[in-house]
């Protein structure tokens, strides 16, 4: 993935569930506003890619946090549950 977009941002992998997410993860990000014209092109990469992982694209909108990781959300594999109970909607 880092060959195919070098413009992303990559983190370090989380070894412990973290925020929202309820199994460890690792995240990448599109770097800047700019780049949400690549959205299709990694989903499509992703959707290829994934074999056996689950994965969550999501926006950075104006919707908030809540609308992102939900009907914003873009899954592939196993969609997860996210722990957003208490978040605003």
């Amino acid at each position: 993935m880092k060959q195919q977009f070098p413009w992303m941002r990559f983190y370090e992998p989380n070894d412990v569930p973290i925020g929202p997410h309820p199994l460890p993860m690792w995240e990448a990000d599109f770097a800047s506003y700019d780049n949400r014209v690549f959205w299709g092109e990694v989903c499509d990469f992703i959707n290829e890619e994934h074999e056996d992982l689950s994965v969550l694209v999501h926006p950075h909108s104006f919707d908030g946090d809540y609308a992102d990781h939900t009907k914003n959300a873009f899954w592939v594999g196993d969609v997860l549950e996210l722990r957003i109970q208490g978040w605003k909607r």
